[in-house]
């Protein structure tokens, strides 16, 4: 055998080699790092290169990383955004049960994840229709509000449904002291009529006061609406936690924890 027969059987083998690798790697699930590293370590830069000179197909081996970092690169990163929108629409996947037993025309959203409508109970409340005869439910993902709320008077007919009272939480840590007066440090206050809440928690993280301290009242929830109810609903403080404060309310199969005056108020309610 000749030497340039030689040389070509050697280029053909080697480039035959090159090919089986670049299918290999293009198609593997290994980090872009490792799969340069066995690049260089099985052919070797130069190596490719010179053998693409030499048939005539240097575009191809000698960017041969390039072409393959790309392509992986590009996978990945399509791979990892299809993720990010599956966990979105799981996360949206709540079925309002309500819809089907009340008139609603409105339904917003909220999360923490920023998949929702809003990220705050308060913003999707003041975004409901003012008066509305008719019912706007709000669904509340699973997790711990950091906010203080008002329902106020003119936002009638709401629904809050969370995902259950230990998933879903609105959480401040306001007390008399700190705010002029127990009827103004409530977590959540409910001048409104007609609101419902299902499966969430009201809670003021407020210390429990030391023995004879004054001003140390935290209210989670106060509800001076006509009309309202709540289902499998949670209630936490330590001193006045539940202000039924005036108006008709309905509270079934709900939590309430405290210790001081944990429920007091002038309404007339009924607990079951």
């Amino acid at each position: 055998m000749n030497t340039k027969t030689t040389t070509f059987f050697w280029l053909t083998s080697i480039a035959i080699l090159l090919l089986s690798l670049i299918v290999s790697f293009h198609s593997s699930q290994y980090p872009s790092t490792t799969i340069r590293a066995n690049i260089r370590r099985v052919v070797g830069a130069e190596l490719s290169c010179k053998v693409g000179r030499k048939l005539g197909l240097e575009d191809i081996f000698c960017n041969v990383e390039d072409v393959i970092y790309k392509k992986h690169h590009s996978h990945h990163h399509h791979h990892h955004h299809r993720r990010q929108k599956s966990s979105c629409n799981e996360t949206l996947n709540w079925s309002p049960d309500l819809k089907s037993s009340k008139k609603i025309s409105v339904v917003m959203t909220v999360d923490t994840k920023g998949c929702a409508n809003f990220s705050s109970i308060q913003k999707a409340i003041d975004a409901a229709p003012d008066f509305s005869r008719s019912w706007t439910l709000i669904m509340v993902d699973s997790g711990t509000y950091r906010e203080k709320v008002v329902v106020n008077s003119n936002k009638t007919n709401i629904i809050i449904q969370g995902k259950g009272y230990r998933n879903t939480a609105v959480a401040w840590n306001d007390t008399a002291n700190s705010t002029g007066g127990t009827n103004y440090s409530s977590t959540f206050a409910v001048p409104a009529s007609n609101f419902v809440a299902y499966n969430i928690s009201f809670v003021n993280t407020a210390p429990a006061p030391h023995p004879g301290e004054s001003g140390g009242q935290a209210v989670a929830i106060s509800v001076s609406g006509d009309q309202s109810a709540f289902y499998g609903c949670g209630f936490y403080g330590f001193q006045d936690t539940l202000n039924d404060a005036r108006g008709r309310h309905y509270y079934k199969e709900c939590f309430i924890q405290g210790s001081i005056d944990f429920i007091f108020g002038n309404a007339r309610s009924l607990f079951e």
